[in-house]
């Protein structure tokens, strides 16, 4: 729900349920080219749904991984350099071992995983 209309339907209930009557209503009537584009869009509304979910989890397991990267000094949380300086002291072992950094490495493998590939 938005906070400027607090009786509105939320935006990732609006996007499941227009592609789920495409799916329903529109896919079945289409054949070929046609039926492969609005599959294809309704592939990527599934995506789009799913990072909308999943949203606060994956900033919530990001933030484990830039605060263990923070606790060893190698970048700060909220600095956009610290993707390079994770990927920089991963190559340069300093982060062997690091069962902390490694369970949330796993944990936003998982949900990014969980956003691309469609269930089922």
């Amino acid at each position: 729900m938005s906070a400027a209309y607090p009786d509105a339907p939320a935006g990732a209930a609006l996007l499941a349920v227009a592609r789920q009557s495409l799916l329903d209503e529109v896919a079945p009537a289409l054949s070929g080219r046609q039926r492969y584009v609005l599959l294809m869009a309704a592939n990527a509304m599934g995506i789009v749904l799913r990072e909308i979910e999943q949203e606060g989890a994956a900033a919530e397991a990001w933030a484990r991984v830039l605060g263990v990267l923070s606790a060893e000094g190698d970048a700060a949380e909220g600095d956009a350099a610290a993707p390079a300086a994770l990927v920089a002291a991963i190559r340069a072992g300093r982060c062997d071992g690091d069962a902390a950094l490694h369970a949330a490495l796993v944990e936003t493998t998982r949900i990014a995983a969980s956003i691309w590939k469609a269930p089922g």
